[in-house]
């Protein structure tokens, strides 16, 4: 119990300090002080953040040979000194295949002829 109270006495602030006594401010000083700020600055007009996606694993099996150039991509961009991944490389490809209508349609004539 007694560590309790002693705890708790140490939590209770402190009484107050008088304030320091300063010297009057002359003309000069009172000049170059900041005058008080009488209206609030205007908040930015910033668009809502959206929170980002879940990302989920994707696993498949593509030709060595795709993987290599994947790879080979993602190495150039990231030797030109920006920070990407493969992932992203992906999530860019598939963004533009949801999106394109042209991609679209020239994916699926490519999957059609070499499905003959």
């Amino acid at each position: 119990m007694s560590s309790i109270r002693k705890m708790m006495g140490q939590a209770e602030p402190q009484p107050e300090t008088p304030p320091l006594r300063t010297a009057p401010q002359t003309p000069e000083l009172k000049e170059r002080s900041t005058p008080p700020m009488t209206e609030a600055p205007r908040r930015l007009n910033l668009p809502p953040v959206a929170p980002p996606e879940e990302r989920k694993p994707l696993s498949t099996r593509v030709k060595p040979s795709l993987k290599k150039a994947l790879e080979d991509y993602t190495k150039e961009i990231r030797d030109a000194g920006f920070n990407v991944t493969q992932e992203m490389v992906l999530d860019v490809l598939l963004r533009e295949l949801r999106d394109s209508e042209g991609l679209r349609e020239k994916v699926a004539a490519v999957l059609v002829a070499e499905q003959k």
